[in-house]
């Protein structure tokens, strides 16, 4: 009967033990699958959370971005308004003209230089240029950068229309330099620059330097007596500082002749020339006589290339001067080995010289005033012994005969040798009478 009982026990404790793990194991299960749910729902609202994060961000930097490129690139509108407001205060005079040169624009400064009133109302009405400006030059300026498409300038003395013809008063020209720019679809600006002041100190500085030519002139005369005087009487070991002495007052003399020679033209003054037929070639022969020893020197040869038998009705003695600085300035200017040529031709009834060398030519910048009396494109060069010199006075001095021959002068770099080309037009003398010195 024990034993009974104790197979009983041992029974109810089984089903007991196997109830209590069933049970523990179901709850396990059942605490997993509640945990894997929380975690999916909160791994799902992260990403979520995440996704409208990020949305969020790159809408407020498109916003940024755009808010940004709108401060930076205004409208149509503001730009035009910006531009107006630039123009109308610029220190400088612009007008625009449009496709039928009908004026567009055209600030304050612009219409204080050509006498325009009440610009501002006119505009509206989009006048001709020609009505509000008669100005040949500066309708031909125009004409010339639209069919050209590119810049140009021009100067010239502007004369307004007078107010009243019936009531006729004197007006003042006023010297203007334009300078034009294509923009497109016919459409040409024009910059204004009033002249009267630079040309005011520059003739004020003429003045001042043919006042000091006229102080120079007598003692300079006397220093080449005095040095003619004692040049006989000096020891030979001291003649050559007599000699070099003699040499720069003579180089003086001439400067201040130039200088003299180039006042009297500023006032209108024209010195008479004396006209006869010149042989080209002989004449350029002898200038490069004169020059030989400077030329030796740097082994520089010359290459005339025209008619040798050309003859023209010149000045000789200026012309010969002409050549002579033309040649000077070349052979100083030329790499040693090289040659200088000079181009002599007549087409329609006008003789042309060129003179063309293998130097450094000249910088685009110094163009508009390679004539221009005292100029000098590298003033920290030094020269010594027969290139000494240099007083700027070499090409205005050229500008000036030519000027005297009613002729033309153009300077520019050679396209092949990349060195300085002057050209020079002269017409024919005949209508002239010949005077003499």
């Amino acid at each position: 009967m024990e034993l009974f009982w104790l197979f009983v026990g041992i029974g109810i404790g089984a089903i007991a033990t196997s109830a209590c793990w069933v049970s523990w194991n179901y709850a396990k299960q059942r605490h997993k699958r509640k945990f894997r749910k929380r975690s999916h729902n909160g791994f799902k609202n992260r990403s979520i959370h995440s996704l409208k994060s990020w949305a969020e961000n790159l809408n407020q930097n498109s916003r940024l971005e755009r808010e940004s490129s709108e401060s930076i690139a205004p409208d149509d509108d503001e730009v035009e308004s910006l531009l107006a407001k630039i123009v109308e205060v610029a220190p400088i005079g612009y007008i625009q003209v449009d496709q039928d040169n009908r004026l567009a624009i055209c600030n304050e400064r612009a219409a204080t230089m050509m006498g325009i009133a009440n610009h501002h109302h006119g505009l509206l009405r989009k006048p001709f240029l020609l009505q509000l400006i008669r100005s040949y030059e500066l309708d031909h300026l125009v004409e010339k950068t639209r069919a050209l498409s590119h810049s140009d300038r021009v100067d010239w003395v502007f004369h307004p229309a007078i107010p009243d013809p019936a009531n006729p008063v004197p007006q003042m020209g006023r010297p203007i330099r334009a300078h034009s720019i294509y923009l497109g679809r016919g459409q040409v600006g024009i910059f204004l620059e009033d002249r009267q002041e630079a040309i005011a100190i520059t003739q004020q500085r003429d003045r001042w330097t043919s006042d000091i030519a006229h102080e120079l002139k007598t003692p300079l005369t006397s220093i080449r007596l005095v040095a003619e005087m004692i040049e006989s009487r000096v020891d030979a070991s001291a003649k050559i500082w007599v000699e070099r002495l003699l040499g720069e007052v003579e180089r003086m003399t001439k400067l201040v002749q130039d200088l003299l020679e180039i006042g009297q033209m500023d006032v209108g003054i024209a010195p008479p020339l004396n006209l006869k037929e010149v042989n080209l070639s002989i004449l350029i022969q002898a200038v490069w006589l004169t020059l030989e020893p400077l030329a030796n020197r740097k082994q520089v040869k010359l290459n005339h290339i025209g008619d040798r038998s050309l003859t023209w009705l010149l000045d000789e003695s200026r012309i010969y001067r002409l050549l002579l600085n033309l040649c000077d300035n070349s052979i100083k200017h030329s790499p040693s080995l090289q040659s200088i040529t000079i181009k002599t031709s007549v087409v329609d009834s006008t003789l042309h010289i060129e003179t063309i060398d293998a130097g450094d030519g000249f910088p685009e910048e110094a163009l508009p005033y390679i004539f221009d009396r005292f100029y000098q494109i590298d003033l920290s060069r030094t020269r010594s012994g027969l290139d000494r010199g240099g007083s700027g006075l070499g090409l205005a001095i050229v500008r000036q005969i030519v000027t005297l021959h009613h002729g033309a002068i153009d300077a520019k770099n050679h396209p092949e040798t990349g060195g300085a080309w002057i050209t020079i037009s002269i017409p024919t003398q005949t209508n002239f009478a010949t005077t003499t010195l």
